[in-house]
């Protein structure tokens, strides 16, 4: 869960659990964020992790309060192109899946929808990877994946689809969901007809439960590529700070708004000891059955909340290491390199869908600005000293040789081509090409000016 979100779940859980204490504090508290942890990631390999108890605080430290919030400034507005283009390196794909994905968000309109029929896009796509040819089932499987992408409701096929994809994103403990999911998959039809009293009677709902169950759905997007628009760039609140200490150190800390301690209820834990040995009446044992659950179902939203932490930390360190260059040296997309959530999973011994969840929505505010940590993947080209570059770092390269051209001979993409292998970068002149139209710059006819 994002910060907020996270810190609404505890105050719920407070609110059900009698042994789950969230005490008053006394303590005048900054308005900025608080940190929780922090790790020192090295230039080679894992430092051991660092979990710094809920009890324990930076309340104390001497140093004043620090202006933690920047603007959402990582880059300029992009195009539904790019933005998915970016989080395709957060999904498992085989190159082959890749080549699908790409030729589908390609083929995405405005709004995010997929217009047109997969059997179509299947013999399209088969010119290209013939060996074997491309069926609508394998396309079916990858737009899967695509439909799991940000934000909910891409590349659905119709708007029954785009509002179900909708549905199925909102958190598990949503009270609603259940029923917008059974809604938008079996009775669309009798919503589309306008059938409210037949529905409410079908889903014995209350009218206070229904109009909840219409209110979250009047909120779902009908064109969900316009949450990509500049007029509705999301404010967001960093989950992580990254520091960079004058050796060159780079420390990354996790974001609290406030410091929400947790604790059993000192009144439960005495009442399990002096009933520990005693022979208890019915009555009694039935009472210490059900302190000793709420207890042990506090011990563990505890333990599960600290795991977090360890997992949130883990992950934005390893990605923090990983990208060290581009850090040191002014956050230059150049010194980007190619990650895929499999580097971060095997580095840290996590799941693959572990640190999926984690990069999810998730935002590290660093010197240059604030960015969300899917902005650090991206696949890969190889070079010929066999390495391997970030093609975030090649279409860097492409616009800064492209602002150094002569305006009056601007470079063709075979020319550029021929300049990026002059730097040991092999790329097609039709990756190339690709990359050019991402970056939004025309081709050399309509880049050229006279003098």
């Amino acid at each position: 869960m994002p910060i907020e979100e996270l810190e609404r779940r505890i105050e719920e859980e407070a609110e059900r659990n009698d042994a789950l204490d969230l005490p008053e504090t006394s303590l005048v508290l900054p308005d900025e964020p608080i940190i929780q942890g922090s790790v020192r990631p090295a230039s080679e390999g894992m430092e051991a992790e660092v979990w710094e108890p809920a009890g324990s605080s930076l309340l104390d430290s001497a140093e004043g309060p620090e202006e933690y919030y920047g603007p959402y400034n990582y880059a300029a507005p992009r195009s539904l192109y790019e933005v998915l283009q970016e989080q395709l390196a957060t999904l498992d794909l085989t190159p082959r899946e890749r080549t699908i994905a790409e030729f589908l968000v390609g083929n995405l309109d405005e709004r995010g929808f997929l217009p047109v029929a997969l059997s179509r896009l299947a013999r399209s796509l088969s010119a290209e990877l013939a060996d074997p040819p491309v069926t609508p089932e394998e396309v079916e499987s990858v737009l899967q994946k695509i439909q799991t992408l940000e934000p909910p409701g891409i590349a659905a096929r119709n708007l029954q689809e785009c509002l179900l994809l909708q549905a199925r994103a909102l958190p598990e403990n949503d009270p609603i969901k259940p029923y917008l999911l059974r809604l938008l998959t079996h009775d669309f039809a009798l919503l589309e007809q306008g059938k409210v009293e037949r529905l409410k009677k079908l889903y014995q709902l209350d009218e206070s439960q229904w109009e909840a169950l219409l209110q979250k759905l009047r909120s779902f997007s009908l064109a969900p590529a316009n949450a990509l628009s500049e007029e509705t760039a999301p404010q967001v609140t960093p989950d992580f700070i990254l520091r960079i200490e004058s050796d060159g150190t780079l420390r990354v800390e996790l974001v609290r708004l406030r410091p929400i301690r947790l604790r059993i209820n000192p009144t439960y834990k005495k009442l399990l000891e002096r009933y520990a040995k005693k022979s208890l009446t019915k009555e009694e044992a039935e009472l210490v059955r059900y302190i000793r659950d709420k207890v042990e179902k506090a011990e563990q939203f505890i333990h599960l909340l600290r795991q977090r932490e360890q997992t949130l930390l883990r992950t934005a360190e390893e990605i923090v290491r990983n990208q060290r260059p581009f850090f040191l040296n002014g956050c230059n997309e150049k010194y980007l390199r190619p990650l895929v959530l499999r580097n971060i999973a095997e580095a840290t011994k996590l799941n693959i869908s572990t640190i999926s969840r984690v990069v999810n929505s998730k935002y590290i505010q660093t010197p240059c600005g604030v960015y969300p940590l899917k902005f650090f993947f991206s696949e890969g080209l190889p070079t010929q000293e066999g390495r391997s570059i970030s093609n975030k770092a090649i279409k860097s390269l492409i616009r800064e040789l492209i602002s150094q051209e002569d305006p009056r001979r601007p470079y063709s993409d075979a020319q550029l081509a021929k300049l990026l292998a002059d730097r040991g970068i092999q790329i097609k002149r039709r990756t190339l090409a690709k990359y050019r139209e991402q970056l939004g710059i025309p081709i050399a006819r309509d880049r050229y000016r006279s003098a």
